[in-house]
């Protein structure tokens, strides 16, 4: 239900939005990236795409900074889910290995950046990170937003 919702908002200009989302990684991961926590992914190309709604990127660490672009077909790793698993994900109410044994979260191409990325994910202490009880109350928000309209629009399908 999320997915349709959204899929119906305008779309935003990618350049501006891309910037801001890369603005806001750099920001919250700054102390990892500091701490070369994420130098597995210098040179190397993690794709994300979210089912249902038109949000796919590129990210790549380049010269001590995350950056984003537009989706291409060379990739290291890709990941690929739901925004409702994403977002499960994230608010740690599900775990990586659940979601992807569920085939609710896909990846595909290098398993072992997979393994770094999953091991540099499930080390994070949440409360740490820049904005982390924004972060949280947005998340939970658009959790219990989907929960409740979830049922409806399976209703409405019928």
């Amino acid at each position: 239900m999320l997915h349709r919702l959204i899929r119906r908002l305008p779309r935003p200009p990618q350049a501006p939005a891309r910037f801001m989302l890369e603005q806001f990684l750099n920001k919250i991961f700054a102390t990892a990236i500091a701490e070369e926590e994420l130098d597995f992914l210098n040179d190397n190309v993690f794709q994300v795409r979210v089912d249902g709604i038109p949000m796919e990127f590129d990210l790549t660490l380049k010269n001590d900074k995350l950056k984003l672009s537009h989706v291409s077909d060379q990739w290291d790793l890709r990941i690929t889910g739901s925004a409702y698993d994403f977002m499960l994900l994230a608010a740690r109410r599900e775990d990586a290995d659940t979601l992807f044994f569920q085939r609710r979260i896909t990846t595909e191409g290098d398993t072992e950046l997979g393994l770094y990325l999953k091991n540099f994910l499930d080390s994070l202490d949440l409360s740490d990170l820049p904005f982390s009880k924004w972060l949280e109350q947005g998340l939970n928000g658009a959790i219990a937003m989907h929960d409740r309209f979830e049922p409806l629009g399976r209703a409405l399908q019928r």
